[in-house]
């Protein structure tokens, strides 16, 4: 699993979405309207149950990152697989005073585990995000810069065994987006631009050939406003916003100011940017898989035109190598509760969400990216996030990040084929 995506600058919730009945539009461009695919799942899925029994279960193993005193100052990010088998876990734990970044190495298993500690990162930064490249590992965290005037974003490469070095820092403007990805080739993040019509610009850099950086460049058009970047393979997609017309409330106190509500889309990278999402649609999370053949699958969530934190609508998106996206098409379920939706990694990933009154959802797919019947409901996922599939076992187990939990904070689950 990926990094998810929330958008940034919502009021109460900080970075948990905003939720409610989809209601799309029909949009310009080459994306057919998301609703088209609401209907069409909805009426598939009538013959069926929403929601059928939990196929995970607790397999009694994990790891301790940190003892039970450091739980509750705990954050886990990004999981991926290590060369020679294994995996690498981005964490942020509590050292003296400081924020820790750092990555803990597990075995194949999930039993053995290492941690190595980077930098002291920025108050409100994530958990350092991770790249495979060879034998090692690329990791990318905010660290404490001595410049008032900039944010810094450390590149580190490190090895399976041995001490992490910093092969670059790069320079951002800051703003109130820590928004990042990184890959073997390249960084991507967000910056707000100046000016009196002040908008979201995604950046780029190459990483080049003794581990020289790129300058940077704008990847997103000029007619974007444009935040949360994430890259999968040479692609970069981000979410694209613009303001609704707002309409006067007579009723509503002179004084009384509120945020102004906006449309927002997914976007990609290419020879022109591509919508994959309704103009009109109002996304505020995404995550993406790669699949066979170079193909990229998006599952984004559109709040629709309410916010009171339940509701919404599930989409999925398919972006072919050779460029072109499918329509997005519902996927099925009981609604939603808060949070983003989380691809787990695998030869045929699955999904999970928060479903109503914050119950765990997990909807496996096949290798095309196409829902495997009903979604689960998933009591051991109800205080825990899965991070990806453990290989080498022909039934699914998944290995699952539960912060909060003071004696394993990583756990392994058990799952039924679907």
């Amino acid at each position: 699993m990926r990094h998810q995506m929330t958008a940034r600058g919502l009021p109460l919730l900080g970075l948990l979405a905003l939720v409610a009945c989809h209601k799309g539009a029909p949009g310009s461009g080459t994306s057919a309207d998301a609703g088209a695919g609401t209907a069409a799942a909805s009426a598939a899925s009538s013959a069926q149950p929403a929601v059928v029994p939990a196929r995970c279960k607790g397999a009694g193993a994990g790891a301790a990152l940190v003892d039970a005193g450091g739980a509750d100052e705990l954050e886990i990010g990004d999981a991926v697989a290590v060369d020679g088998g294994g995996w690498a876990v981005g964490i942020v734990h509590r050292v003296g005073s400081s924020r820790m970044a750092a990555i803990a190495f597990l075995t194949a298993e999930a039993t053995g585990l290492r941690v190595v500690d980077l930098a002291p990162t920025l108050g409100d930064a994530p958990p350092p995000h991770l790249a495979a490249r060879g034998p090692d590992l690329l990791a990318g965290s905010y660290v404490v810069s001595k410049r008032p005037d900039v944010r810094e974003l450390a590149l580190y490469v490190v090895p399976k065994a041995g001490d992490p070095r910093v092969v670059a820092t790069i320079p951002q403007q800051r703003d109130d987006s820590l928004a990042f990805d990184v890959a073997p080739g390249l960084v991507v993040w967000d910056e707000a631009s100046t000016g009196p019509s002040p908008r979201g610009i995604i950046r780029a850099a190459e990483l080049l050939p003794g581990d020289q950086v790129g300058p940077a460049h704008d990847v997103s058009p000029a007619d974007s406003d444009a935040e949360m970047p994430r890259l999968e393979g040479s692609s970069v997609f981000w979410l694209a916003r613009r303001p609704e017309a707002q309409v006067p409330d007579a009723s509503a106190p002179a004084e009384a100011v509120g945020d102004v509500r906006a449309y927002s889309w997914l976007e990609s990278s290419g020879t022109s940017p591509r919508r994959l999402t309704s103009a009109s649609g109002h996304v505020s999370a995404y995550d993406v898989e790669p699949l066979a053949g170079g193909d990229a699958l998006l599952v984004a969530r559109d709040d629709g035109e309410q916010v009171d934190g339940s509701g919404g609508v599930l989409l999925r998106v398919r972006v072919h190598a050779a460029g072109s996206a499918d329509p997005p098409l519902a996927l099925p379920g009981d609604g939603l509760g808060r949070g983003a939706p989380i691809f787990i990694d695998g030869a045929a990933p699955w999904i999970s969400w928060i479903g109503p009154h914050e119950a765990a959802r997990l909807l496996p797919l096949d290798a095309s990216g196409a829902p495997v019947g009903p979604p689960s409901a998933e009591l051991e996922l109800d205080d825990a996030r899965p991070l990806a599939f453990l290989r080498g076992s022909s039934a699914p187990r998944i290995l699952a990040a539960a912060p909060g939990d003071a004696t394993a904070q990583l756990r392994v689950l058990a799952c039924s084929q679907p």
